[in-house]
């Protein structure tokens, strides 16, 4: 696996907004029950870039964006890795080049592999779950958060995805803990609060680690 970008992330990128997805267009669009509508988020012309230049160093820093993943979401150790790289001028070819890039420890196949191997075994293999806020958000009005949680080793469930609302409520409500509490399970089905979604196979640029998008709408 390398951390090129795929064509379904050039597609992504090529994708820009000039003004910011308001409200009540992500939730036509999120809510809409033609999964083609989703193609309509996309980040502005600044953010794009920056993406852009992110996926770039993840490429000269990494083996793959699933190395980074591992390591920076859910805290796999990372060693180096030797990959020679063929040079050469004017078409002829050079000797190779030794270029240093981290790889995780385990790998993601690795843990795959030892997935499968458990599941063939019918025993249990730890999963991993991460919520965080979207370091490359698409382009929202003020007030409007993206936040991502990542599985790796299995599908999230309806029980997660509603555990990661109250943690995201509870860290962005002015509100005291109890009276969140007294209305977390209105709140976290409120479409004027939160919207979620899971891109369908299409548009899906890391197949491999299961993840759902969540927006909260608060306080600009």
């Amino acid at each position: 696996m390398t951390a090129r970008p795929s064509e379904i992330e050039n597609e992504a990128l090529s994708r820009l907004r000039c003004t910011p997805l308001s409200w009540p267009e992500l939730k036509a669009i999120i809510l809409s029950p033609d999964a083609g509508e989703l193609s309509k988020l996309a980040r502005s012309d600044a953010r794009s870039k920056t993406y852009r230049t992110f996926r770039e160093s993840i490429n000269d820093e990494w083996e793959s964006i699933y190395d980074y993943l591992l390591c920076e979401k859910f805290g796999f150790e990372w060693v180096w890795a030797d990959e020679l790289v063929e040079t050469s001028v004017g078409g002829d070819r050079m000797t190779d080049d030794v270029r240093m890039r981290k790889r995780s420890k385990p790998t993601f196949r690795e843990y795959v592999n030892d997935q499968r191997l458990h599941e063939n075994e019918g025993t249990c293999s730890k999963q991993y779950l991460k919520l965080c806020i979207n370091d490359f958000p698409y382009y929202y009005s003020p007030g409007v958060q993206h936040w991502i949680l990542w599985k790796l080793g299995g599908v999230v469930t309806s029980d997660e995805l509603a555990n990661a609302k109250e943690e995201i409520l509870r860290k962005s409500t002015s509100q005291g803990p109890t009276k969140v509490n007294d209305a977390l399970e209105d709140i976290t089905n409120d479409h004027e609060v939160f919207l979620h979604w899971v891109n369908p196979p299409h548009l899906k640029s890391l197949p491999g680690i299961d993840h759902v998008h969540i927006l909260y709408h608060g306080s600009p």
